[in-house]
């Protein structure tokens, strides 16, 4: 067994993330994905931050991490880990629910990081096992339309909630601001003026909105674009640069520390 990740995309739902990862002495440092992150522990145990809180998961249970949720993720047992996983978006939630809700926005908030349900496991299970005997689209789009029925509707899953608070609402403009020119060199000064905030009162709100703070989310948002990119067929080095990345070894870096695969091997899986 290979230590490390392998990503791929299903064919259906506009081409789910997923990925197959074993690891051993890997340690995530604090960070974000676009969509969900929804896995099954295979072996081992983690150990991860999500929510304001400490979880360890074991063999068998289910874990999710909200979209757009920071958290965290490493080891809790001596030989490692293992597990599979999915990154379905809140678009994509909002699509598949829509008939059963009449409404536009079904994008689900998870209360439960940690979900020990076997035939919630046995169902996630089962999308990966039949993708190795080349499944027709129409299969592996009915197996995840059920997995996400029963997750949503049996886990009681609530809408996510408005953050946009008194005390939170500005800060949403210096992250919306972040996302939209994360190649740019943001400054500090620039986020406080465009949010009317002090810059050191920006840094503890963001901090407390977000979990991170406006550095880390813009290495986050850099390292989401040069996915797109890579995904793209882009080459690495101008991926790096085109992401706002001092260079390729930094991108890298980052890269690695928060996927547990270099931006090369990303691409070179997910365009075989």
């Amino acid at each position: 067994m290979e230590l490390g990740s392998t990503f791929f995309n299903l064919d259906c739902y506009d081409g789910i993330e997923c990925v197959d990862a074993h690891f051993k002495d890997q340690h995530f440092s604090k960070h974000v994905h676009e969509g969900y992150a929804i896995g099954v522990i295979e072996y081992g145990a983690q150990r991860f931050y999500s929510e304001g809180e400490h979880h360890t998961s074991g063999a068998d249970s289910l874990v999710i991490v909200n979209a757009d949720s920071v958290h965290t993720g490493e080891s809790a047992s001596e030989n490692g880990w293992g597990y599979m996983a999915m990154y379905p978006t809140p678009e994509l939630f909002d699509d598949v629910l829509a008939d059963l809700t009449l409404k536009s926005s079904n994008a689900p908030f998870f209360h439960q990081p940690i979900i020990h349900d076997s035939r919630l496991v046995n169902q996630f299970r089962l999308i990966f096992s039949e993708l190795k005997s080349d499944p027709s689209k129409l299969k592996v789009e009915t197996l995840v339309y059920a997995f996400f029925m029963r997750l949503t509707l049996n886990q009681r899953a609530t809408q996510i909630k408005d953050l946009l608070k008194k005390d939170t609402s500005k800060v949403h403009i210096a992250k919306e601001y972040i996302h939209a020119y994360a190649e740019q060199d943001i400054s500090l000064e620039k986020l406080a003026k465009i949010t009317g905030l002090s810059k050191y009162h920006l840094i503890r709100q963001f901090a407390l909105a977000f979990g991170i703070t406006p550095f880390q989310y813009l290495i986050q948002c850099r390292i989401q674009r040069a996915r797109h990119l890579l995904f793209q067929g882009q080459i690495p080095a101008q991926v790096a640069l085109a992401c706002g990345f001092c260079d390729q070894s930094h991108m890298n870096t980052h890269f690695k520390r928060a996927l547990g695969v270099t931006p090369a091997r990303y691409q070179k899986q997910l365009n075989r």
